[in-house]
C-alpha cells in the first residue's frame, strides 16, 4: 500500500511540476499555437512603445490582439517589408480599446510594425516581426554615420514649408460698438511636417484656430457656422462669462448641428491675460483634430516682440502651433529686444517647456498675474496657459522643446515638439 501511495503522490507531483513549466513557458512568449495552428500574438501599444516591440514567429497563419493602454489614439501596422499597402491595419484605437485583427498568412522575412500618427513612429513606435529563423532578422543597426547624417538632415531642413499657417490673428468687424469674430469649423487635410496630411477640423482651415484678441471692457460677438459632419460647440477656456454662454452641450447651450450658426456674446471683464477656446463636443476627439485656438485679453505692453506656442499631442503627432519640427516655426527676435512667450497646452499631456540660453521669468499663469519667479523649463499641464519674459541678450539660434525627450528626439534626429529662439 505504501509503495502504490508513493507512485502516486511522485506522479502528481510530476503532472504539477510538468504543468508549471508549460505555464512558465508561455509566460515567456508573446504567443500562443492554438488548436487551427493560428499563432496569436498579443501586442500592448503605448507612449511611445510597442511591447513587444519585435517578435519572433514560424511562417503561418497569425491573429493579432492589440490593447492600446496609454492616454492618447494611436494605431497598429504591419508592413511587409519594401511594400506600401498594409496587410494588418488597425487604426484610430481609443485609450483602453482593445482590438483582434484578422488572421492572415505570414511567409518567412521580416515585417515592420508601427504608429505611423505624425511623431510616432519617430518617437519610438515601431518594431518587427521576424518569421522564420532568427537569421533573417537581423536588420543592419544605425551606424554613427548614418545617425549624424538623419540629425543632420533635419536640422538643416529647419524651418521646412508646409502648406497651411495655424493661429493667425482674426481681425473683428465692429457692428454697433460689438466686435464679431466669424469662425467656420469644418474638415480638412492639415500638413504637419513635410508630406505629412492629416485628417482634421478646423476653424477657419487652421490649425490651431485663428487668435483672437479683444480689452478689458469689449462687448464681443463669436459667431460660429458649423460644417463639420457632427454637432459641435466653442467653450471660452478660463474667460469670466455669463453661464449662458459656456458652451457646454446640453447643459449651458443645445448643441450646434452641422449646417447650424451659433452666437456667442458676453462682455470682456477679464484683466489682461491669455486664455483659450476650443470644443466641448466630443472633445476628446474635436479638440484632438484641431479645433482648438487662442482668445487674448490684452492690455498695456512692456516688451519689444510677442510670441503664441500652443502644444499639441495627438492625433496630428506632437507639435507646436500645429507643425512638427522641422516645419515648426521659430522665434526671431533682435539682440536685447524684451520677448513675451504666451505658452498653452491645448493637448492632454504634460510638456515641460525648456529655453536653451536664457532663464526667463514666468508672469502670469491662467490669464491672471503672478508675482515673477525664475525658470528655465517651465512644466505646462493639459489646459494651462503661462505667459513667460525673457532677455534675447546673446546672438545665437536656441533650440525651445518640451524636455519629454520621446517627444522631440530619436535616433532618425529630432522632431514634434522642437522650434528655436533666434537671436539676431
Amino acid at each position: 500500500m505504501n509503495r502504490w501511495f508513493q507512485i502516486i503522490i511522485v506522479s502528481l507531483l510530476v503532472l504539477i511540476l510538468g504543468f508549471l513549466v508549460l505555464i512558465y513557458i508561455q509566460s515567456l512568449s508573446s504567443h500562443v499555437m492554438t488548436d487551427d495552428n493560428i499563432q496569436e500574438i498579443s501586442v500592448d501599444i503605448k507612449e511611445f512603445k510597442f511591447t513587444p516591440s519585435e517578435i519572433q514567429i514560424k511562417p503561418g497563419k497569425v491573429k493579432f490582439e492589440v490593447t492600446n493602454s496609454g492616454s492618447v489614439p494611436h494605431e497598429f501596422l504591419v508592413f511587409e517589408s519594401g511594400k506600401t499597402t498594409p496587410i494588418v491595419s488597425m487604426k484610430n484605437m481609443a485609450n483602453g480599446q482593445t482590438r483582434e485583427s484578422d488572421v492572415v498568412e505570414l511567409k518567412e522575412g521580416v515585417y515592420e510594425i508601427g504608429c505611423y500618427l505624425p511623431g510616432h513612429f519617430e518617437a519610438g513606435m515601431n518594431g518587427k516581426i521576424v518569421v522564420g529563423t532568427s537569421s533573417q532578422s537581423s536588420e543592419k543597426a544605425m551606424s554613427y554615420e548614418e545617425m549624424d547624417k538623419a540629425h543632420e538632415e533635419g536640422v538643416k531642413a529647419f524651418p521646412a514649408k508646409t502648406e497651411g499657417i495655424g493661429g493667425q490673428q482674426l481681425e473683428p468687424k465692429i457692428v454697433d460698438g460689438v466686435k464679431v469674430f466669424e469662425l467656420t469649423a469644418k474638415a480638412i487635410k492639415w500638413e504637419v511636417s513635410p508630406g505629412k496630411f492629416v485628417d482634421s477640423y478646423a476653424y477657419n482651415g487652421q490649425v490651431p484656430g485663428p487668435e483672437m484678441r479683444v480689452n478689458q471692457g469689449d462687448k464681443v460677438k463669436v459667431v460660429l457656422k458649423n460644417e463639420l459632419p457632427e454637432s459641435t460647440s466653442i467653450h471660452f477656456h478660463g474667460v469670466d462669462l455669463p453661464f449662458s454662454q459656456d458652451g457646454v452641450p446640453f447643459i449651458s447651450q443645445p448643441p450646434i448641428h452641422p449646417g447650424e450658426t451659433y452666437e456667442y456674446e458676453f462682455t470682456i471683464v477679464d484683466v489682461p491675460g491669455t486664455f483659450m477656446y476650443h470644443s466641448h463636443h466630443n472633445a476628446e476627439q474635436q479638440v484632438d483634430k484641431g479645433l482648438f485656438g487662442t482668445f487674448i485679453v490684452e492690455g498695456q505692453k512692456n516688451w519689444d516682440a510677442e510670441f503664441t506656442l500652443i502644444t499639441g499631442d495627438g492625433s496630428h503627432g506632437f507639435t507646436l502651433n500645429g507643425k512638427g519640427f522641422p516645419a515648426t516655426a521659430p522665434i526671431v527676435v533682435k539682440k536685447d529686444q524684451k520677448v513675451l512667450v504666451r505658452i498653452l497646452n491645448d493637448g492632454q499631456q504634460l510638456h515641460p517647456m525648456h529655453l536653451h540660453g536664457f532663464d526667463f521669468q514666468v508672469i502670469a499663469q491662467d490669464g491672471k498675474p503672478v508675482t515673477p519667479y525664475t525658470r528655465d523649463t517651465l512644466t505646462v499641464a493639459p489646459g494651462e496657459r503661462y505667459d513667460i519674459i525673457f532677455n534675447a541678450s546673446k546672438e545665437g539660434v536656441w533650440p525651445f522643446h518640451c524636455h519629454v525627450l520621446s517627444h522631440v528626439e530619436s535616433d532618425h534626429g529630432m522632431h514634434g515638439m522642437v522650434t528655436a529662439v533666434i537671436v539676431q
